[in-house]
């Protein structure tokens, strides 16, 4: 940051309350530094409280200057742009909000201890600074680009220090990485479901059973997910007309069916925010007219597109499953089939792994559709005995949702075989580590 940090917080009191944003009392003599640290404090409060109450698209440098109180040249003279002033200021709340985890659990030597006050202190984070939290949880990963990726290396240090306690578990007790990946993306969608509900008050009545959600990973069975998850479970080939990836719709699609086909594979390279319907018409070869008489508008077209997509998916994965010797065995195959089709539907990997929706009520409906469509896929037909709590299967399907970002579509060229670790993620809180392993090795005949 140019040298320069926003003052630290005092203790007992957090960031949001105690950056300043008043100017400086003018007087002679202040040096240049308390000058220069106390506009930077000022601009990252901004920078956070606009971004949190507007979202990370609508700031504006003209916002954040006003707001603050600086000329526009100081403000530059710390941050080279818009993005550059978010990452800093995304930083600076990632730092502290690491500083304040790693000193709650310091000294608790019981490794199942220390779970539970990472967690309490992750909540308390969150309760008290509800702006940070929501610029930390939610703007970082819509702003995209660099942002995200330092959103991810944040969860990795989240990641490190749970994986850090866990590794102090009984000898033979196993928690692979991928799996603490799994666990802290669970806890972070309950957390960012919470944000965006604001419900954030829930989260301490709900820690606890976070922790009990975590610590029915860890298990001897565990060491297995390598060796199955560098197997391949056969699955029905994927059906030509499931996806289009010709270069013109199909000559006896309908009108409604060349615009859905067409806008999907704009979407592929073009953000929403960038598409028209003259765009989608002339993609299409179809008349205006014809494409008002399918669709309400631009918004309308592409959610009917990724639903189109995403029945498509989930149709195949309903089909691998009952092929299945059992219900648990039917989650695997399941969850193989939806990661071969993501694997291949370019414009459902994007939405996926990009978030890449329309703004407001509509695209989060679609995105919490989506979420809740595989929930609903994995626990049909599920035994009696089996039983999820609302709260395991939200930590659950928050866990899925994004170990299908990062391992299946964001690394194409790198893409890796993780079905069964997802499977793993899915079924041990529901019927323990050992029979979720055994499950999955009867798929596969081992």
């Amino acid at each position: 940051m140019d040298g320069h940090e926003a003052p630290e917080v005092s203790p007992g009191k957090s960031p949001e309350s105690s950056l300043p944003l008043n100017k400086l009392s003018p007087g002679p003599g202040l040096p240049s530094r308390q000058v220069a640290v106390h506009q930077l404090a000022r601009i990252h409060k901004a920078t956070i409280e606009i971004a949190a109450e507007q979202g990370y698209r609508a700031l504006k440098v003209r916002d954040i200057v006003r707001k603050a109180g600086v000329s526009t040249r100081a403000y530059y003279e710390h941050f080279s742009s818009k993005e550059d002033c978010f990452l800093q200021t995304y930083d600076l709340i990632s730092r502290r909000a690491t500083r304040r985890i790693l000193a709650a659990a310091a000294g608790e030597p019981d490794w199942r201890e220390r779970p539970l006050l990472i967690l309490k202190e992750f909540v308390r984070g969150l309760e008290n600074e509800p702006a940070s939290a929501r610029v930390a949880l939610i703007e970082a990963y819509v702003a995209g680009g660099t942002s995200l990726e330092q959103a991810w290396r944040a969860e990795r240090i989240f990641e490190g220090m749970l994986a850090e306690s866990l590794a102090r578990a009984p000898r033979g007790m196993v928690v692979p990485p991928l799996v603490v990946e799994g666990m802290v993306a669970g806890i972070a969608g309950v957390a960012r479901n919470r944000l965006l509900a604001n419900r954030v008050a829930e989260l301490s009545d709900v820690g606890d059973a976070l922790v009990e959600w975590t610590l029915s990973y860890p298990h001897r069975a565990a060491a297995e997910l390598v060796n199955v998850d560098s197997q391949t479970v056969a699955l029905e080939p994927l059906a030509a007309t499931e996806i289009s990836s010709d270069d013109e719709p199909l000559p006896t699609a309908g009108d409604r069916a060349r615009i859905l086909d067409a806008v999907a594979k704009i979407a592929v390279t073009v953000p929403y925010s960038r598409l028209t319907a003259p765009r989608i018409c002339s993609a299409a070869r179809v008349s205006r007219r014809k494409f008002n008489a399918h669709f309400d508008g631009v918004e309308d077209c592409y959610l009917a597109a990724l639903e189109l997509r995403a029945g498509e998916a989930m149709a195949r994965a309903a089909r691998a499953r009952s092929a299945a010797g059992s219900w648990a065995g039917g989650v695997y195959r399941a969850i193989a089939a939806l990661c071969a089709h993501l694997a291949h539907d370019e414009f459902l990997a994007k939405v996926c792994l990009a978030g890449d929706l329309p703004p407001g009520p509509e695209g989060i409906r679609s995105r919490q559709h989506l979420s809740a469509a595989i929930t609903t896929l994995l626990s049909d037909g599920a035994p009696r005995t089996v039983q999820s709590s609302p709260l395991t299967s939200e930590a659950v399907a928050g866990a899925l949702w994004s170990l299908f970002h990062r391992h299946i579509l964001r690394a194409w060229s790198e893409r890796r075989q993780i079905s069964a670790t997802l499977t793993y993620m899915a079924l041990a809180p529901a019927i323990g580590a050992a029979d979720a392993i055994a499950a999955i090795q009867g798929e596969l005949g081992v």
